[in-house]
């Protein structure tokens, strides 16, 4: 349980924290977002460090019970697999540019900082 309240601790501040700044200054991680998006190198770098993320979580919290704990695990399945991807095939993400940067910032900005309260809520309180 210590493990859990620490990632979701951690995931929490993290979420919550580019909830904010997208919410506050949306211009300049677009601007972000846009490079990440048209660079294979910081996608092979962005895979590079979601296989690790990825691994260290499902090595470490493999918890498949009914309770919150379980989001942790199936983050980090979804980081896992996300970062192989972005390894075999760095440009795969171009196909999502549309959405991330059009279509839905703005819903994803809003469950961005929701998914935040929820870790942050189970994570302190």
């Amino acid at each position: 349980m210590e493990l859990s309240i620490f990632i979701a601790r951690t995931m929490g501040v993290i979420y919550l924290s580019v909830g904010l700044g997208l919410f506050f200054f949306r211009e300049m991680y677009m601007l972000a977002l846009r490079k990440i998006l048209d660079s294979p190198a910081y996608a092979f770098l962005g895979g590079f460090m979601a296989v690790i993320g990825g691994v260290a979580m499902v090595t470490y919290h493999s918890i498949w019970v009914s309770d919150w704990r379980v989001i942790i695990t199936i983050v980090g399945w979804v980081v896992l697999v996300k970062g192989v991807m972005l390894l075999i095939m760095p440009g795969y993400i171009r196909a999502f540019r549309g959405a991330l940067l059009v279509r839905f910032g703005k819903y994803l900005t809003i469950a961005i900082l929701l998914f935040g309260l929820v870790l942050s809520y189970f994570g302190f309180f």
